[in-house]
């Protein structure tokens, strides 16, 4: 349903250029968000080296997590596709506000994740960058912001895309559509994932819910046309890890995966940054790792860019996937 992140992508260094079926991504003027320090305050823009702080361990995904217990019904169901809140558009607010911090949506915020994946039988570096933009669709009658995603597998891109995040009353983070596209050679070969609300065929749900405990139960994250239902599970709540980039607090960890199948990874989200880092678990087909190795802020010049590069994708959207994108009108950017 949603991109190699859950997945996510971008390249945010001055005057880097990336040539993908014709089009020219650029990303220009970006500061580094400083990393977190042991008390969990951002460090100073600029500065990527994590503090000196002892790391907590990340648990074997097969452990038991101290103090939660599972439910011997429905939960332990594969086969559950999880609660779900009723999709209202009065009840959504503008995206742009930010308020869930396990899943930042303000427009500049740039994120590179960094690991491996399984490219046949190899196993090969792998690299995600996601960019926040500022592009706004409205979808289902919600004011929708489009998250942009790129991946490259031994530096060679392999999939690129966009997500269209909504933010409820209550802070939760919906996904209420996205459209992804598959690369081999560094030439466009098919796409993945087109759809637009629930009118192209999805079933819409939430992401990032704005809070979660260990008795939270498993929530539906929504269904593209002709996919199995994603899902969340929490695994703990408040933990601290480390990873390339900082040590972060209050970590909350959710297995995340497809109904039927839902043990494909454990996601790890920071308060303020969002994921930082992602373990692949039993359903996961190609064994993604990735972990934070940046947190970036775009200067107006690399968000316009970023939201050109969106902008792009929806063009050639209305061609190859005419059946969701041909008569949806244009996007625009906030102003």
């Amino acid at each position: 349903m949603y991109g190699r992140l859950h997945h996510a992508a971008r390249r945010g260094r001055p005057g880097w250029r990336l040539i993908i079926g014709g089009m020219a991504l650029v990303v220009a003027g970006c500061s580094a968000i400083g990393p977190t320090t042991p008390d969990g305050s951002v460090g100073p823009t600029g500065s990527t080296a994590a503090p000196s702080v002892d790391a907590t361990p990340i648990a074997d995904a097969s452990m038991a997590v101290p103090g939660i217990t599972p439910d011997p019904g429905r939960s332990l169901d594969p086969n559950w596709e999880g609660t779900s809140i009723q999709f209202d558009p009065a009840n959504f607010v503008d995206p742009t506000l930010d308020t869930n911090p396990f899943h930042p949506l303000k427009p500049g915020l740039q994120w590179v994740r960094a690991g491996t994946t399984e490219v046949g039988s190899r196993v090969v570096p792998h690299e995600i960058i996601t960019t926040m933009t500022d592009v706004i669709r409205v979808i289902d009658g919600v004011k929708t912001i489009a998250m942009l995603d790129e991946s490259t597998d031994s530096g060679e891109v392999s999939q690129v895309g966009m997500d269209y995040m909504a933010l409820d009353k209550d802070g939760n983070v919906w996904i209420l559509g996205g459209y992804t596209e598959d690369y081999q050679g560094g030439a466009y070969t098919n796409t993945d994932s087109a759809y637009l609300g629930s009118e192209t065929g999805g079933v819409l749900g939430i992401l990032s819910p704005a809070h979660v405990d260990a008795n939270t139960p498993r929530w539906l994250i929504g269904k593209a046309p002709e996919e199995k239902a994603s899902v969340g599970t929490p695994v703990e709540i408040g933990g601290t890890y480390c990873v390339a980039f900082a040590c972060f607090k209050g970590v909350r960890v959710v297995q995340e995966g497809n109904v039927g199948a839902p043990d494909n990874e454990n996601k790890y989200y920071a308060p303020g940054v969002g994921v930082i880092n992602n373990i692949p678990l039993d359903a996961s087909l190609h064994q993604d790792t990735f972990q934070l190795t940046n947190f970036l802020a775009l200067s107006p010049d690399g968000i316009a860019e970023a939201s050109r590069t969106v902008q792009d994708l929806e063009a050639h959207a209305r061609l190859v996937a005419a059946d969701v994108f041909g008569s949806a009108p244009p996007s625009t950017r906030r102003k």
